[in-house]
C-alpha cells in the first residue's frame, strides 16, 4: 500500500465514522450550546465532504480544488469542527 492509497482510505473512514456517528447518534449534540453548534457543523460537514471526495478518489485538475479536497484542507476542518463542537 502506498502513502497516497493510505491517506485515501484513512480520509474515506474518518468521513464515514463522522457521518455514520452524526446520523445514527444526534442525541450526542444535544449537550452542545446553540451557538457552537451552528458554527461547528457546517465546517465539520464542508470537512467530511472533502474527505469523501478525496477518499472515494476524485482528483480535479485545477490545483485549487485539488488543496481544497486534498486531505491537509478536510482533516483540518473536520477537526477544528470537533474542537468547535467540544469547546464550551
Amino acid at each position: 500500500m502506498t502513502a497516497a492509497s493510505a491517506f485515501r482510505l484513512t480520509s474515506l473512514l474518518i468521513g464515514l465514522a463522522v457521518t455514520v456517528s452524526l446520523m445514527l447518534f444526534p442525541f450526542l449534540l444535544r449537550h452542545v450550546p446553540p451557538a457552537n453548534l451552528h458554527l461547528a457543523l457546517p465546517i465539520l460537514m464542508l470537512g467530511v465532504a472533502g474527505s469523501m471526495v478525496y477518499g472515494i478518489g476524485y482528483t480535479p485538475d485545477n490545483r485549487v480544488l485539488r488543496a481544497l479536497f486534498g486531505p491537509l484542507c478536510s482533516w483540518s476542518l473536520i477537526f477544528g469542527g470537533l474542537f468547535l463542537l467540544l469547546c464550551r
